[in-house]
């Protein structure tokens, strides 16, 4: 096995690098809408009428004290 001379490890490390080639990822701005549940931060199956913004599991949780009733 051949063994790395600790240049190699040095020039090809992070130490190498320049702070101005490294991008700083910035969050998106959603404007109009709520990108996630309001109580687990979930993305996805969210229920958005009347303004609930909950996922569907959530929305399961709190229903009956929103007031919804559940039908046969």
């Amino acid at each position: 096995m051949p063994r790395v001379h600790a240049k190699e490890i040095f020039l090809g490390g992070f130490q190498s690098m320049n702070i101005d080639d490294v991008k700083i990822k910035e969050r998106e701005v959603y404007r109009g809408r709520i990108e996630g549940c309001v109580l687990c931060d979930r993305k996805r199956g969210l229920v958005r009428r009347y303004g609930l913004n909950l996922c569907r599991q959530c929305f399961r949780d709190k229903a009956m004290e929103l007031g919804f009733k559940k039908y046969d």
